[in-house]
């Protein structure tokens, strides 16, 4: 073992004691401090025939005028606790679905007697009830919260059968270009994170994750886009969180899963089928499910690009390339919660997911002079192959002090990504008369793990008055590991190989992050205040064949506070203001070279740094539904993705550096409008202005290989408009019906100048078999308008792209719930894998 793991094992050893520790103490301290001259009141809820009522709803009520005192749950057992009860008479009132509600006579907590335990207090059925209660209510397939935008997935018919990254498509706010990467609100470096857990991957395997989960795994969608200190300070754009399903019902209960669908231009077949099971008896909860996607597809891209020097241009290239992909995958999760007794759960979760992806592509280059002849022609055969997976393991406890809601929860998670990638490519040069002048075989493997350890803990004190404080505390050991091998095949039948130093590298980067946060909120009259500050320290260090790269070691402050002013019954005023963090992704600070042809290349920058921004935001809310929300931010050492050409190679790459800055202004309005009792509607507009101002890199290539940097100024601004609706239909005999529709107008990001982007999906749905069943058909961008068109033109650069892949899809999903309908409270957790796993780049998870 080398001097770094050993420093780093022993790190891990030390948090684990730290943290089992503390919650000893927190746990000690907490029964110690209870104060002993207040009342407790206990009891059990059974009904009419002896059986236990689990989660009766408990009042603790002032017998003068029956105002709330305080409140609770009956457990599993069907008994409750009521702690830290002031002297006065009071009364219970105790209520459950299907019974009848029942009042306790009046009692009194005083001195002598602070301590009330009721005999079996029994609920009497509802004889009201006949039969089976349906409940039709629903959830909009978009609501506007305090907080937060939430997008019920499970409500959305054209949703059926699709991927993770077609739902977030049509989330508000959210836009996915041509590369799967994630803007909110005409932003980037947005945190997706998964039940509250980080994933902790570049932006091409988060796609790659997205596209291969099923929104049948989906439960809902949170949007924050000013998120409070308790999460990563991480993300300038703010945090999508995924919450995936987690049945909690009593029994044995779940649901099946099963959908064909089909691309409508090429005919080429996505398939996916699930499974989701969930036991539940006593103190015990056990849970999993197993899903599998397959699909293939193509994607086709048009690249025009010219050369020039000295403001002359020299030649131009003419680039198609077509790809047909094909990807499979089978996704896992499984876990458990331990109800140890009223105040202490333990619970461990494992999920992991493991997949191929290949593509074959043929990229078609003509290469022309300055007067625009044709001078040569390369076509590229390429041939790609990845296989990954990743696992995640998570063990939790919490821990409830009395019922005011005191609590403390503990966090130890690991995470490994593992992607192995064979690159194959075959080149034919063609000289202007079509002979054959050079061919060229070269072959490259990459490796990439990463391995994660965290720990956080966060303890949660409500005090007199409407106050809480809240403190926690997270650390974390992320080590990136990655080896690129190319070689060049040559002889008559490849048989020489030779390595090729450019491509051939090992980079390993280690980076440990240390945080803690305190926040303190509190309820006024008509006000309602919350104050949070979040400390962040970072330490990484990065080697290129072991020889040591840029350290990073940094500390930074985030406070994050907000306001919320009602102002009359039916109107809310908002306020916030918010710093954060965006770290280089891994595979953006990996100095390795990413080939799409001989001329087109991707490199990462290891010398990248983060970037800080500066938010500030204000929200009108009527009526709990209708938001208009006027936002202001500025990003400082913006990363953005920039073009470099070498005039005499002939040659184009995309890196990502440090600019100056970027400033976002814009106003955003969500509309839930019930049309009529069958045809209800949402829809978001987002209208924003981005200015970029900076100084660009211009590197020019020398003949001998050497390169001369200088520096342009760039000022680039626009304003731009996203807008999603969607309309849901509920027609007769068990009948529904939803059209949607989103549409990003032109757009800047850097030196890129996007068109405009947009789709509309429609969707018809049958419940079969008493409920239990559904069955729904969907069509997802039915007249194949998702497509990316842009242009990098600054200076001597003159790119222009466009790209169309298979989003036209015809889809039928079936999906069959069984099991027992008696709903239990679900059991919310967030890990502590949080902002690292956004960064992870080549796992695919």
């Amino acid at each position: 073992m080398n001097k770094t793991n050993t420093l780093y094992l022993n790190q891990m050893k030390r948090l684990f004691y730290f943290l089992t520790l503390l919650s000893i103490l927190s746990i000690n301290a907490g029964f110690t401090a209870q104060a002993q001259t207040r009342g407790n009141i206990t009891g059990q809820i059974v009904d009419n025939n002896k059986k236990i009522v689990e989660f009766a709803s408990i009042m603790l009520l002032k017998a003068k005028d029956s105002t709330l005192a305080k409140g609770a749950l009956t457990d599993v057992n069907g008994q409750f606790e009521i702690e830290s009860v002031a002297d006065g008479n009071y009364l219970l009132s105790v209520s459950q679905v299907g019974y009848k509600k029942y009042f306790t006579p009046a009692f009194t907590i005083g001195e002598g007697n602070r301590v009330i335990k009721f005999p079996n207090i029994v609920l009497n059925e509802d004889a009201k009830q006949l039969g089976e209660v349906q409940v039709v209510a629903k959830k909009p397939f978009i609501e506007q919260q305090i907080d937060r935008t939430v997008v019920n997935v499970e409500n959305s018919i054209v949703s059926a059968g699709s991927s993770a990254i077609e739902v977030l498509e049509k989330a508000p706010g959210v836009t996915v270009d041509k590369d799967g990467n994630i803007s909110l609100k005409g932003k980037q470096s947005v945190m997706v994170m998964l039940d509250g857990k980080p994933t902790y991957m570049s932006a091409s395997d988060l796609a790659n994750m997205l596209r291969n989960m099923q929104s049948s795994q989906l439960d809902k969608i949170e949007i924050m886009t000013n998120p409070p200190a308790k999460y990563d300070a991480a993300g300038n754009a703010g945090i999508i969180n995924i919450r995936l399903k987690k049945n909690q019902n009593m029994g044995l209960n779940g649901s099946l899963n099963a959908g064909i669908g089909y691309g409508l231009d090429r005919w080429f077949p996505k398939e996916n089928a699930g499974i989701n099971l969930n036991y539940r008896q006593g103190k015990v909860n056990i849970f999993g499910n197993v899903s599998a996607n397959g699909r293939d597809g193509f994607q086709t891209q048009n690249i025009s690009r010219k050369f020039f020097e000295n403001g002359v241009q020299t030649s131009g290239f003419d680039q198609v390339g077509n790809n047909l992909q094909k990807s499979n995958s089978v996704s896992y999760k499984a876990g458990a919660d331990f109800f140890i007794d009223k105040k202490n759960t333990i619970g461990v979760l494992f999920n992991g997911m493991t997949g191929h992806w290949g593509q074959i592509g043929d990229n078609n280059t003509q290469i022309k002079n300055a007067a625009a002849v044709l001078d040569t022609t390369s076509i590229t055969k390429s041939d790609f192959a990845s296989d990954w997976s990743n696992y995640s393991t998570n063990l939790n406890f919490k821990h409830t002090y009395d019922s005011t809601g005191k609590e403390f929860s503990a966090d130890l998670d690991y995470a490994h990504y593992n992607n192995s990638t064979d690159q194959k490519y075959r080149t034919n040069k063609f000289d202007r008369e079509n002979i054959l002048r050079q061919v060229r075989n070269e072959n490259g493997t990459t490796l990439s793990g990463i391995n994660i350890y965290s720990g956080k803990f966060d303890f949660t004190m409500p005090l007199k008055n409407k106050a809480k404080f809240e403190a926690g505390a997270k650390t974390s050991f992320v080590k990136s590991d990655n080896d690129m091998a190319f070689v060049f095949l040559k002889g008559e039948n490849n048989e020489t190989i030779v390595p090729d130093p450019l491509r051939t590298r090992v980079f390993v980067y280690n980076e440990n992050i240390n945080a803690a946060y305190v926040n303190y909120s509190k309820e006024f009259k008509k006000l309602s205040v919350q104050i949070g500050f979040r400390v962040e320290n970072t330490n990484g260090q990065g080697t290129l064949g072991g020889k040591d790269l840029l350290k990073r070691n940094y500390t930074n402050v985030f406070p994050s506070i907000f306001f919320r002013q009602k102002l009359s019954e039916n109107n809310q005023l908002g306020y916030s203001y918010s710093r954060r963090i965006d770290r280089p992704s891994y595979e953006d600070l990996n100095p390795f070279l990413f080939f799409l042809d001989p001329y087109t290349f991707q490199r990462g920058n290891e010398f990248l740094l983060p970037q800080y921004t500066d938010a500030i935001e204000v929200s009108h809310t009527y009526k709990n539904a209708f938001t208009t929300t006027l936002n202001f931010s500025r990003t400082n050492d913006v990363m953005t993705d920039i073009l470099e050409q070498d005039n005499a190679r002939k040659t184009t790459n995309q890196t990502k550096v440090n600019i100056g800055h970027v400033d976002n202004i814009g106003i955003a309005f969500s509309a839930p409008v019930p049309i009529a009792k069958w045809w209800t509607s949402n829809s978001y507009l987002n209208v924003y202005y981005n200015h970029y101002v900076g100084d660009i890199p211009n590197v020019v290539f020398g003949s001998d290989g050497s390169t001369t940097t200088t520096y342009k100024p760039l000022d680039a601004s626009t304003v731009s408009y996203t807008f999603n609706s969607s309309h849901q239909f509920t027609l007769p005999n068990g009948y529904s019906m939803e059209l949607s529709g989103w549409y990003q107008a032109p757009f800047i990001e850097g030196q890129l100048a996007g068109r405009s982007m947009g789709a509309i999906s429609w969707g018809v749905q049958k419940k079969l078999m008493n409920n239990k069943a559904t069955l729904k058909l969907n069509v997802n961008d039915v007249f194949w308008l998702n497509q990316f068109r842009g242009s990098f033109v600054f200076n001597d650069i003159d790119v222009k792209v466009s790209n169309r892949w298979e989003s036209r899809v015809a889809r039928l999903t079936f999906t069959y719930r069984f099991g027992n309908n008696k709903v239990a409270a679900a059991r919310q957790r967030a890990t502590g894998l949080e902002d690292e796993k956004n960064r992870v780049k080549g796992s695919g998870n």
